[in-house]
């Protein structure tokens, strides 16, 4: 069923300074604080007219996540395509480092699971008081957004139980999660008495936020939110806020999904796991140009409710596999932030064929042991048979560093006197970006010089771009073209 969304009538969520947040009670009634991150509070609100700084809080109804498939498999054989074990001689996780799971809710008590779940050191169990006044009470180990209560769990629920252990099941039964030794912050956002809205998605986010976790994984159908402004807006906000957020890239076959367009995630794809197919893209899974990077997520073999294992298949099995790798570079690397993890983890995915799996297909034995080569990009154009360019991509080969792109002197076109005609990026560069259309179809009658500056562009770890793709950073990229008419 396609997902389908509507307004709820007088509710907005609005995201103002935290300091003004006392003021705008005056004005509205505020059902509740959905959370608050380091400069911002977002704030449920009810109120009989919109105002422009409100946004609409939605009601969605449909399927919701990104449905699995039944696999087959026996051994996990994605950690082998991973190199997981290269990455655990150096690391299997760190037990402080968490990442948090939006789902269905999991079987908790699954014998693989105990022990994974993260724990609130700021809680305490079962005296009735919110100890670290977060607003929840009792929220020893996460909490359930669909109920509104402490208990995040559901003994059927599939979909959490195999995603919980892909990213930190305990191994044993043949099986074992990417990060062993880390922990999940299981959060329950479907699945419970309450429709799944707007505020439920953002409330669940600056929960993880405020419990200090640095990733997140949510293998749902996004594509429904793009035009969302609330859930858009604490996208935003997370990866301000030195968050990666990891989704599936969902389960259509589809080349460039709706949620493509959403630059402060990850989109995860799907590739075989069988030997003859091995490192393809799944015939399920969605592609193209905005999808960020791509991992096993077929036959992925995981635990499932009633201490059973068993094997699924999908984008929702792909993306947490992502996720597990980010955790285990950040017990290794605890002083990186998420632009530094995302370079390297990108930066090591092995390169597949075409540029419409994201970066490649994931490697955690590399990502914990290799050091990442200086960025590069690669050109694209668009010309008519008479050789006129309509316009150039840059397709970046690397992760650069969202902050290097800002100088309008990083990306210029010049005109046959030098004048520069073009100056900027056309869009902004976040985390999540990885290729920029420039179009020409204004320029006039003449012969131009595209320039990406190999002094300005640098990816996360400073390095200089290496225009030239010559090993030495620091060159331009220079690309000549014509405009005849």
């Amino acid at each position: 069923m396609e997902i389908q969304r509507r307004p709820i009538p007088g509710s907005y969520i609005v995201a103002v300074d935290s300091r003004r947040a006392n003021a705008l009670s005056q004005d509205v009634r505020v059902e509740k604080v959905l959370g608050r991150s380091e400069h911002t509070a977002f704030l449920l609100v009810q109120a009989e007219e919109a105002r422009a700084d409100f946004m609409p809080n939605y009601e969605y109804s449909g399927d919701l996540f990104d449905k699995a498939r039944q696999g087959n498999a026996e051994q996990p054989v994605h950690l082998d395509i991973i190199e997981a074990g290269r990455a655990w001689a150096v690391t299997r996780g760190n037990p402080a480092v968490a990442g948090a799971i939006t789902d269905s809710g999991p079987d908790c008590e699954h014998p693989q699971l105990l022990g994974s779940a993260w724990q609130n050191p700021g809680e305490i169990d079962g005296n009735g008081v919110d100890d670290d006044g977060n607003g929840k009470v009792d929220d020893k180990s996460g909490w359930d957004f669909s109920d509104g209560d402490k208990d995040p769990r559901d003994p059927q629920g599939t979909h959490h139980t195999h995603v919980h252990g892909i990213v930190c099941a305990r191994p044993g039964s043949g099986l074992s999660g990417v990060a062993p030794g880390s922990k999940g912050l299981d959060l329950r956002i479907a699945g419970g008495k309450r429709p799944f809205s707007s505020s439920i998605l953002v409330e669940s986010y600056l929960y993880a936020l405020q419990a200090g976790v640095k990733s997140i994984n949510t293998s749902f159908n996004i594509d429904a939110f793009l035009g969302d402004k609330a859930i858009a807006s604490t996208y935003r906000e997370l990866a301000d806020q030195d968050v990666l957020l990891f989704n599936s890239a969902g389960n259509d076959s589809k080349r460039n999904p709706k949620r493509s367009q959403f630059d402060d995630l990850i989109l995860v794809a799907s590739t075989d796991t069988a030997e003859a197919t091995r490192d393809q893209r799944s015939e399920f899974s969605n592609y193209g140009a905005g999808i960020d990077i791509s991992a096993p997520g077929a036959d992925i073999l995981s635990t499932l409710p009633g201490g059973r294992a068993g094997a699924l298949s999908g984008t929702s099995m792909a993306s947490p596999v992502v996720m597990g790798v980010d955790l285990l570079v950040q017990s290794a690397h605890p002083e990186w932030n998420a632009a530094r993890r995302w370079a390297q983890i990108a930066g090591t995915s092995g390169r597949l064929e075409g540029d419409e799996m994201g970066y490649g297909r994931v490697n955690a034995g590399r990502a914990l042991t290799e050091t990442v080569a200086p960025p590069t990009l690669s050109v694209t154009t668009s010309t008519f048979p008479n050789g006129q360019c309509m316009d150039l991509t840059v397709r970046f080969d690397k992760v650069l560093d969202p902050a290097s792109a800002k100088d309008p002197r990083t990306f210029q076109v010049f005109n046959e006197q030098g004048e520069a005609v073009i100056s900027g990026a056309p869009k902004e560069v976040r985390l999540g970006t990885n290729q920029l259309t420039f179009n020409f179809a204004k320029l006039p009658k003449g012969h131009y010089k595209f320039v990406a500056s190999g002094q300005l562009l640098r990816d996360p770890f400073g390095q200089p771009l290496d225009g030239n793709k010559d090993g030495q950073p620091g060159d331009d990229l220079i690309i000549e073209f014509d405009r005849v008419a």
